[in-house]
C-alpha cells in the first residue's frame, strides 16, 4: 500500500485511542489501511465497493501485526465501536470497518493531492514548453546550417553547364566569383546555379547583340551600288 494520511497532534488528546500503546497501534493501523477512494472488494462472498475510510481486516491479522492477543484486539475494536470511533460488520473470517468522521480527519488529504497534481501538471507543462523551445532552437540552427552557401567545384559548374547546354566558361565563372569572395553585389551568394543561369542569359543577350550588329553592317553595305571592274580599270 502506498500514499500517506493526515495524523493530527490532537489525537494524543483522545482518551479512547490513546488508552495504551496497543490501543494507539490498532488505531493507526486502521487509519493507514483504510482506503482513501472507492475500491472494489469482496465481503461475505459478495462484491462490494469500499468507500473512503473503510477497510476489511480481522482480529488475526492485527494480532499477528503487533503481537497482541486476539482477545485484546477484540476488546480494542469493541471499545472503538462503543465510543463511536468506528462502525463494524463482522463476517466469518474478517470484518468490514468504517472509520467514523474519516472525511473530517483526512479533509486536507484530497486538497493536498489536488495541489500536488496541479503542481505536477504545471511542472510538466513547463517541461513541455522548455522542450518545445529547445526543439525550435534546434530547428533554427538546422535551417541556418542548411542555408549556408557552399561554393561549387569546377567540375560541378562544368557538369551543370553541360546539362544546360550553354557556352558559359566554367573556369572563368569560378575565378570571377572566387575573386569576389562569392559575393553578389553586397550580399553573399545563395544559389550558384542561379548565377550560372544569369551568365547564360547575359551571354545570350550579348550574342544576339553581336548578330544584330553584323546584320546592320551588312545591310548598310548593301546600300552601295555594285561596280564591275575590267582589266583596263585595274591598270595603274
Amino acid at each position: 500500500m502506498e500514499g500517506w494520511i493526515s495524523l493530527y497532534r490532537k489525537v494524543m488528546d483522545n482518551p479512547v485511542v490513546c488508552k495504551d500503546a496497543e490501543y494507539f497501534s490498532v488505531w493507526v493501523y486502521l487509519l493507514l489501511n483504510a482506503t482513501h477512494k472507492e475500491y472494489p472488494a469482496v465481503f461475505k462472498g459478495k462484491r462490494i465497493t469500499l468507500k473512503p475510510g473503510e477497510l476489511i481486516t480481522g482480529r488475526k491479522s492485527i494480532s499477528e501485526k503487533f503481537g497482541i492477543s486476539e482477545s485484546k484486539v477484540q476488546r480494542i475494536l469493541k471499545s472503538f465501536e462503543t465510543e463511536h470511533q468506528i462502525e463494524q460488520q463482522t463476517g466469518n473470517k474478517n470484518r468490514l470497518i468504517s472509520i467514523v468522521r474519516w472525511e473530517e480527519y483526512q479533509k486536507y488529504e484530497h486538497q493536498t493531492e489536488l495541489l500536488l497534481n496541479n503542481n505536477w501538471t504545471t511542472s510538466e507543462q513547463q517541461l513541455n514548453t522548455n522542450n518545445n523551445v529547445i526543439t525550435k532552437q534546434h530547428n533554427n540552427v538546422n535551417k541556418k546550417e542548411n542555408s549556408r552557401f557552399t561554393p561549387p567545384t569546377l567540375d560541378q559548374v562544368r557538369e551543370y553547364c553541360l546539362e544546360r547546354n550553354n557556352s558559359v566558361d566554367a573556369e572563368r565563372f569560378i575565378d570571377f566569383y572566387s575573386s569576389k569572395g562569392w559575393m553578389v553585389g553586397k550580399n553573399k551568394m545563395k544559389d550558384w546555379k542561379a548565377a550560372v543561369r544569369n551568365w547564360e542569359r547575359r551571354q545570350g543577350t550579348a550574342d544576339n547583340a553581336n548578330v544584330s550588329s553584323d546584320s546592320k553592317k551588312q545591310k548598310s553595305l548593301s546600300g552601295y551600288p555594285l561596280h564591275r571592274y575590267n582589266d583596263e580599270d585595274l591598270k595603274f
